[in-house]
């Protein structure tokens, strides 16, 4: 179920709005760079279906600082969020999100990052309980 896994983690995550303060930007999930682990779906006996996963990927996020009325004020920042725990076997709360900042200035990268790590649980879990839902329905 590699090929769907990836093509659905991307559609529910590229867009996703990162919670970052209108007063000092905004920031989104632009793209997925990576992704790799295993992904299956299990019928056992009775034909109660199990989704089984055990992924790391990488998305790439986008963001503008300084302001978001006038492209010519903004300043582009840019960094990766990488999830490296992402396993049926584990709880929610075990999954690990690491946040980093690449492109922009230092101001704004640690500003941003700074963000984006404390809404990136709450950002991208419901959407990660999405496929998880999705993978053992089909």
């Amino acid at each position: 179920m590699m090929k769907w896994s990836r093509e659905r983690i991307e559609s529910l995550l590229v867009g996703t709005d990162l919670n970052v303060p209108m007063c000092d930007g905004c920031a989104s999930v632009s793209s997925l760079t990576k992704f790799e682990g295993d992904s299956s779906v299990s019928t056992r006996k009775g034909g109660k279906k199990f989704g089984c996963f055990d992924l790391r990927f990488t998305v790439k996020w986008t963001g503008r600082a300084g302001g978001v009325e006038s492209v010519e004020e903004t300043e582009e920042v840019t960094g990766e969020i990488k999830v490296k725990e992402f396993c049926s076997t584990n709880d929610e709360d075990e999954y690990e999100y690491e946040v980093t900042a690449k492109d922009g200035k230092s101001e704004s990268k640690a500003l941003f990052k700074a963000y984006i790590e404390k809404s990136v649980e709450a950002v991208l879990l419901p959407k990660l309980r999405q496929f998880c839902d999705e993978l053992k329905e089909l």
